[in-house]
């Protein structure tokens, strides 16, 4: 059986002027069409494409998308696949959007208490010599926790500290840094890299709650140590007294940082063992 388009637009229920569309854009072709008048004619394989092509528009893919998928269908079967990862995409893109929703309420929350900024305490501070395992991450802070699990399950027993961050960098718009765990012992695993920091002398303050104001902290030992003339090249250390579980992130507002900037002293000279 062959339709004309006024026919097969009532059984697609797809407008005439959908169908133009999707012939100029050549993703659903009329099987035959009239050399003398130009009239539009499908068929059932017509039929079936348009059926693909009406499932593809409800699951909210794009035309370059739907041409992607009907090119590389071979039998009906395929599409299954796409839909798949299709599925997979939304669900990244919700995740994206309740973080972002949460980080709006944060804000909304601290427009309308008022919240004030943290009083910080500077003070000097040495840490002696230690061993430490680390991960080089991308990821923000409160989203590392594989990253996390990765370090305790390399150290298990020989963990001697508390997780802290450092050498911090800009790296195609994310910050890049490492992760690390203080430990008893060399660790032999190809996850880990090991390495020994040196004893350090330093500036220190207290950040309270979640990460999404601790640059705040970074801040305030910059100016102390532009005020008070010291020598620095801003490696961070930043250490998680209290912060995040290897699962659960608990109430973030009773998260304590320590952010910790050596001074004469250049991050460069850790020794990877």
């Amino acid at each position: 059986m062959r339709y004309k388009i006024n026919e097969f637009s009532k059984m697609t229920a797809i407008p005439k002027s959908t169908l133009r569309y999707y012939d100029r854009e050549r993703l659903l072709i009329p099987s035959l069409r009239d050399q003398e008048n130009g009239y539009r004619y499908y068929d059932e394989i017509d039929f079936k494409r348009a059926n693909q092509l009406t499932l593809l528009r409800n699951s909210e893919f794009s035309i370059s998308e739907i041409k992607e998928v009907l090119y590389g269908l071979e039998e009906e079967a395929d599409l299954a696949y796409y839909l798949i990862e299709k599925k997979a995409f939304i669900l990244e893109e919700i995740y994206e959007k309740e973080r972002l929703m949460k980080k709006i309420d944060q804000m909304i929350t601290l427009s309308e208490t008022g919240d004030c900024e943290q009083e910080y305490v500077v003070k000097t501070q040495t840490k002696p010599m230690q061993r430490v395992i680390t991960r080089t991450c991308t990821c923000p802070f409160d989203e590392m926790g594989p990253e996390v699990n990765c370090l305790y399950e390399a150290a298990k027993e020989a963990v001697s500290g508390e997780l802290f961050t450092s050498q911090q960098e800009l790296l195609n718009e994310k910050i890049q840094y490492e992760i690390g765990i203080p430990v008893s012992r060399m660790i032999e695993s190809k996850a880990v890299k090991n390495e020994i920091f040196p004893e350090m002398t330093g500036i220190q303050t207290l950040h309270y709650g979640d990460y999404q104001e601790i640059g705040q902290a970074y801040k305030v030992l910059i100016d102390y140590a532009e005020q008070h003339q010291l020598q620095t090249n801003f490696a961070f250390i930043s250490t998680f007294i209290k912060g995040s579980g290897k699962k659960f992130k608990g109430n973030q507002a009773k998260y304590i940082t320590e952010i910790f900037l050596p001074i004469n002293y250049s991050g460069g000279s850790n020794n990877e063992i």
